[in-house]
């Protein structure tokens, strides 16, 4: 016969085991909507306006090398410039540089990001 303090034990044990595997499946389920809330701000992002004006304004810059870039577009007296290109520059540098750390973070997928990003990085 089963007494009552050992069924106790029992119901005790089987309850922390069902609290963790909730936790587990819980925990998995964050860390999925953290990646898809991530993905779905860069991608609103991608797909603006003011950002595929900056690619635009980016791809259409001509120079040979970084010392012509320079005197072209980033010469300033303040030394800080604010030709459109340079601002465009900017504007694209520092999205790709915010994938490529939450990608190096681990905090996204890299083959969501490959699959999401593919069209923009041919332009890029």
């Amino acid at each position: 016969m089963v007494d009552i303090s050992s069924l106790s034990v029992v119901v005790a044990a089987v309850s922390v085991v069902a609290g963790v595997i909730y936790y587990s499946f819980q925990l998995r389920n964050q860390t999925r909507m953290r990646q898809t809330d991530l993905i779905r701000r860069a991608y609103s992002t991608l797909s603006s306006k003011e950002f595929w004006g900056s690619m635009t304004k980016l791809m259409m810059m001509k120079f040979e090398d970084y010392n012509n870039y320079r005197k072209k577009y980033a010469q300033s007296p303040t030394g800080f410039s604010e030709k459109p290109e340079v601002i465009a520059l900017s504007t694209v540098g520092v999205f790709y540089q915010g994938i490529g750390v939450l990608l190096q973070k681990k905090l996204v997928d890299i083959s969501l990001v490959a699959k999401l990003f593919r069209n923009s990085a041919i332009y890029s």
